[in-house]
């Protein structure tokens, strides 16, 4: 089983949360050792357009990842945001339980507010944006089924491998993993998140860096 890690890293990324991804990866690594990980966390001059919309810069940046790195042999593609600061040393073995044909992801949490929700751009249910404070969603239970995940998750590469990839979202209330997360869905995958696993992103003026 190989597993396409992509970490998408501004060049501008202080060294404490650089240094925080590696510890988490490795931790990763070691913790599930009978996965094979193919891992990229770029930080090089990629070709982003002048354009206003951060969803648009955001999605080049993944289709350029996407194009450079996906290989025949990869089986998933973990997308995991370069500002996490926790997660579970087994989250790929987590997420893998839901089978080869969903989209799945952790629910992000914001550091310092344990309870506060963090990308709530990225979470969609039935068209609406995951609330930032409890509940975050309409559904219960342990695993939900959204429009659309963010941040962290674990996506089928054969998704990837048929041609699909990220475009700017028709309104900046979505974000852009709203673009795959729809296609995935008229192709009969499923999107799902789970409330048991959670990661952290971190409160990014501890690293010297606007909150937003």
């Amino acid at each position: 089983m190989t597993i396409l890690v992509l970490q998408p890293i501004r060049p501008t990324n202080p060294p404490a949360l650089r240094e925080k991804a590696n510890c988490l990866l490795e931790r990763m690594f070691f913790r599930c050792d009978a996965l094979r990980f193919d891992v990229h966390q770029d930080d090089s001059a990629i070709p982003v357009p002048d354009h206003k919309s951060v969803y648009m810069r955001h999605a080049t940046v993944r289709n350029y990842m996407l194009d450079r790195y996906l290989k025949p042999e990869h089986e998933y593609v973990l997308w995991i945001d370069s500002d996490l600061i926790d997660y579970p040393a087994d989250l790929p073995h987590t997420l893998m339980e839901y089978g080869e044909r969903a989209i799945v992801a952790p629910f992000a949490m914001l550091d310092k507010w344990p309870h506060r929700f963090y990308d709530i751009g990225g979470f969609i249910e039935k068209g609406s944006r995951a609330r930032m404070w409890p509940p975050y969603f309409n559904q219960d239970g342990a695993a939900i089924t959204l429009d659309s995940v963010g941040c962290c998750y674990l996506a089928p590469a054969q998704l990837y491998h048929e041609g699909v990839r990220y475009s700017p979202p028709p309104t900046d209330y979505y974000v852009e993993h709203w673009s795959v997360m729809r296609e995935a869905r008229q192709r009969g995958y499923k999107v799902m998140a789970l409330r048991d696993v959670r990661v952290t992103h971190a409160w990014l003026p501890d690293y010297g860096l606007d909150a937003n």
